[in-house]
């Protein structure tokens, strides 16, 4: 089931994380390390900008889906990235919500819990498409079961599996948001 996050709840990861950030910086302020700052600075600029790319594409139940994934204990540490131009999505918010969340139900249950498991989304807007291209570094349990989920995978709307690859220690997984009526990409 999907969790449904409250004002209050947000506001507490977001102090927390803020809070975090700011020790950092002060940590390293105190050891006169002032290049290190710079990059955190740059660090924490850098994920701003990824979230406002992310909240622009105006899925709202996919960007909070993956902006709030690493809120909670998971055995895999979601990063993302949002590349290309600008894109109205809004009509495939609910099929690529649904999509993730059991793709991802699917990786947490194959994780090795023994090793760190990190998944790269990379979601690529341009020449008429938008793509979504995932990167799994670590160690499934049973990467069979994976290849069998994907392989199996019948679109039920717009979404289309274009390709995909499973190893002991990694996966990449590319789906495609073909254009459809009322969405635009700039």
């Amino acid at each position: 089931m999907e969790k449904r996050w409250t004002v209050i709840e947000v506001m507490r990861h977001a102090r927390h994380d803020w809070l975090n950030k700011i020790q950092l910086i002060k940590g390293h302020l105190a050891l006169n390390k002032v290049e290190r700052v710079q990059e955190i600075i740059n660090g924490i600029i850098g994920e701003a900008q990824q979230e406002t790319r992310l909240t622009n594409l105006k899925a709202e139940r996919f960007a909070e889906l993956i902006m709030t994934y690493n809120w909670e204990p998971h055995p895999i540490f979601l990063e993302y990235e949002v590349v290309g131009d600008e894109a109205d999505l809004s009509l495939y918010d609910e099929p690529l919500s649904e999509w993730c969340r059991r793709f991802f139900r699917l990786l947490e249950e194959q994780a090795d819990e023994q090793r760190e498991n990190h998944l790269c989304l990379t979601i690529e807007i341009g020449h008429g498409r938008a793509a979504l291209f995932f990167d799994g570094r670590g160690a499934w349990r049973d990467g069979e079961a994976v290849r069998a989920w994907l392989g199996r995978y019948e679109p039920s709307g717009p979404l289309r599996l274009v390709s995909f690859a499973v190893g002991a220690d990694e996966l990449t997984v590319e789906l495609e948001l073909p254009p459809g009526p009322g969405i635009a990409y700039s």
